[in-house]
């Protein structure tokens, strides 16, 4: 069944209608198949190019994960890491007397290294609180941090009684 010509046209009682009219009854019909064959393109075109990308192995590896900075959440928080102890103390040289007393040569930041007994003051860093026999631990409010000393380069190494 066809609509009458006249119910496709609106009329006012005003004067002309500003709505523009269909000039063709079968347009909304012929506009229909248009956009049904626009649609069926796009998707044919997205399955291909998914289709293509998912069967392509990928162009670049994956990033590596990186660890983040403990020593800046520590310095956050205001206290030392151990990274930074380790950066701004350094230890020279061990030293062992006959009474069983022990002593460390530190280099404080830039300073030159001096000679520092055990549980003496490291000036922020806290105290020396044990000597090993390579290593120094430094205690600060309770937090133990660990010293080492460098690798030795074939030098020589003073053993004195």
């Amino acid at each position: 069944m066809t609509l009458p010509t006249f119910a496709l046209r609106r009329t006012s009682l005003s004067g002309p209608s500003t709505q523009p009219t269909l000039a063709h009854p079968g347009a909304p019909r012929l506009a229909s198949i248009a956009l049904f064959a626009m649609l069926c393109a796009t998707l044919t075109w997205w399955g291909i190019t998914l289709h293509d990308t998912a069967s392509a192995p990928p162009d670049v590896a994956p990033a590596a994960r990186t660890l983040p900075d403990s020593g800046a959440a520590a310095n956050l928080l205001g206290g030392h890491s151990e990274l930074a102890v380790g950066r701004q103390l350094h230890l020279v040289g061990l030293l062992s007397f006959q009474g069983g007393g022990t002593a460390a040569i530190i280099g404080i930041g830039d300073a030159p290294p001096r000679v520092v007994g055990l549980n003496a003051a490291l000036g922020s860093f806290g105290t020396l609180a044990e000597v090993r026999a390579h290593s120094v631990v430094v205690d600060l409010h309770g937090v133990r941090s660990e010293v080492f000393l460098p690798a030795s380069g074939g030098g020589p190494t003073i053993y004195m009684h």
